[in-house]
């Protein structure tokens, strides 16, 4: 049995269908293959970026609790000064301001200590 002209016109507009379809899908895929690593290079640098976030918060808290217990130290010797329990974190506080709440932290807890020493040695301003 043979194929008629018509049948095999159908044939070869089916396989040039078929064709297209398999190029288009192609091209697609290399577009979804670059696009993934683009973004993995995003993630990679965003990963990177909360890895030193997190490294810069974790050396911020370790310095405010230095601080902190240094000036209880001094203070809890101030018998008419009632302590309080430390202070929680600001949940609202902007971190893009760490630098500068760090540097305000360590000039209050730098005040608090030079008051107590000048009062200590009888010194007065």
């Amino acid at each position: 049995m043979s194929a008629t002209e018509p049948e095999r016109d159908a044939v070869r507009a089916y396989k040039d269908v078929i064709g297209e379809l398999t190029g288009a899908t192609a091209a697609q895929r290399e577009r979804d293959r670059r696009r993934a690593e683009a973004l993995k290079g995003r993630l990679d640098e965003l990963a990177r970026v909360t890895a030193a976030a997190e490294e810069q918060a974790a050396v911020a808290r370790f310095v405010a609790e230095l601080h902190w217990e240094a000036v209880f130290d001094v203070l809890w010797q101030e018998s008419w000064m009632t302590l309080r329990p430390k202070p929680v974190p600001d949940p609202d506080a902007d971190p893009a301001a760490l630098d500068t709440l760090n540097d305000d932290l360590v000039r209050a807890a730098d005040d608090v200590l030079d008051a107590v020493r000048r009062r200590a040695f009888g010194f007065s301003r």
